[in-house]
């Protein structure tokens, strides 16, 4: 058996053998694409942390293209201004109409910050956040997470595979798991 797949292709191969068949091929980037889910949503660590700076002069900013979570957000004045995120809503309600001034909350909006009030000048902002792992594929052969945990990639993809297969003997198995997910996702999302 293959040993600590470094790529894509290693890590499909490594998943044949594991799985020993070889009528799953088609599945098998389906299997890893779920893994990549669940590492998403639980893994927050130091390798995931991006800093990105942006200047910006109106109410919406776009957020960076990997961006996953917000760790957190300032303004990068003399002195820094955190920014206390608040929820679309409270956002609309402190600030109804055309306000202005150096920003003080912000709500994420989509794939966008809305600050309030609304900038009166031209600020640097700095946002710390999770980057979205970046994903396995034919244009993406290795990553971060595949290079220094290995062993967590087949893991991950082989128990989403094993769940595909519908082994009725294991089905306690596969509960267990999808209540940990589920837990795992509330987690993330407070």
């Amino acid at each position: 058996m293959a040993s600590d797949p470094q790529t894509w292709t290693e890590l499909k191969t490594s998943m044949a053998e594991w799985l020993n068949r070889s009528d799953l091929t088609a599945k098998i980037p389906e299997f890893i694409a779920f893994a990549e889910r669940k590492f998403n949503r639980t893994l927050l660590v130091p390798d995931r942390e991006e800093t990105s700076t942006a200047s910006t002069s109106g109410s919406r900013l776009a957020l960076p293209t990997d961006f996953w979570r917000m760790r957190s957000i300032y303004l990068d004045s003399d002195p820094k201004a955190v920014l206390q995120e608040v929820s679309p809503m409270v956002l609309r309600r402190a600030y109804p109409d055309a306000a202005t001034g150096q920003p003080v909350s912000f709500s994420i909006n989509g794939r966008e910050l809305v600050f309030g009030p609304s900038p009166d000048t031209t600020y640097t902002v700095v946002l710390e956040y999770y980057q979205t792992i970046p994903a396995l594929g034919a244009s993406q052969a290795t990553n971060w997470l595949l290079t220094d945990h290995p062993d967590l990639y087949l893991y991950g993809s082989l128990l989403q595979a094993e769940a595909y297969l519908f082994n009725d003997d294991r089905l306690a198995v596969w509960k267990t798991a999808h209540d940990e997910v589920m837990a795992e996702i509330m987690m993330a999302g407070n």
